[in-house]
């Protein structure tokens, strides 16, 4: 009898399975996507950022337990800044606010307005109407200044680079500081608007300023009560008055 040879050997990377029900073929280098991206490159990148994230916040919380006033300083500045920059205001609120301090301005009798005041205002309207206002906003606050043409203007000295003006004189230019939601200098030129400083000008110099000390004094009320009383005159003041009334005709006959 012939003994039957030796089988065909398996090829190498190959896997024999029983046919059946139920039975199941593994594929050679099965395994999930999100298992390969894992062992991976962009796994590991991955798991070394969130890494030096966790290591940077346990040692914040840390410096947070050893330095509490330093770190309380660093999220008073964050909080601050935070602050500052959702409330920059915009360039339309500076036309708004422009507006309603010269309307504002035109309900006052032009002999109550203060000069200054008006002065202002004025000076703002016409760089407006000439199209010479210029808003920048830096993060945390905000500028206006004044332009020397307007921005759609087509002449030859508004678009040489060799005529613009230089940045040391910026300074000179600005018009208004944005900061926290207002506007400063158009507000600390409306102060007192309605009060002309022209009409006090020949007054004696203690009477030019009035502090509310003065206007609520006890004295003042003292002085306020006292005009409505008789004036009482002395018997030295009577003969001098008497006196003057009879030297009066003397001198008039002598000027005659």
């Amino acid at each position: 009898m012939v003994s039957p040879g030796p089988g065909p050997s398996p090829s190498p990377g190959r896997v024999e399975t029983t046919s059946g029900p139920g039975s199941e073929r593994p594929m050679a280098g099965s395994g999930s996507r999100w298992q390969r991206i894992s062992t991976g490159r962009l796994g590991l990148w991955c798991r070394s950022l969130l890494q030096d994230y966790a290591d940077a916040c346990r040692d914040v919380a840390l410096g947070v337990k050893e330095q509490p006033g330093k770190a309380g300083l660093y999220l008073s500045l964050l909080a601050g800044a935070t602050v500052c920059s959702r409330h920059v205001p915009c360039d339309a609120s500076f036309e708004s606010s422009l507006l309603e301090a010269s309307g504002a301005l035109l309900l006052l009798s032009p002999w109550v307005r203060n000069g200054s005041s008006e002065g202002h205002v004025q000076h703002l309207m016409t760089l407006r109407n000439q199209g010479r206002l210029r808003y920048q906003s830096l993060v945390f606050f905000s500028l206006v200044y004044q332009a020397p043409f307007d921005a759609e203007a087509a002449l030859y000295q508004a678009h040489c680079k060799h005529l613009k003006p230089r940045w040391t004189d910026f300074p000179a230019q600005i018009l208004d500081v944005g900061f926290l939601g207002r506007w400063w200098v158009l507000s600390s030129k409306m102060k007192d608007s309605d009060i002309n400083e022209e009409e006090f000008k020949h007054l004696p110099e203690h009477l030019r300023t009035i502090s509310s000390r003065n206007l609520h004094s006890a004295a003042n009320e003292k002085l306020f009560d006292e005009k409505y009383k008789p004036v009482i005159l002395t018997e030295e003041q009577i003969e001098r008055a008497e006196k003057e009334e009879q030297q009066q005709p003397l001198q008039g006959a002598l000027n005659q």
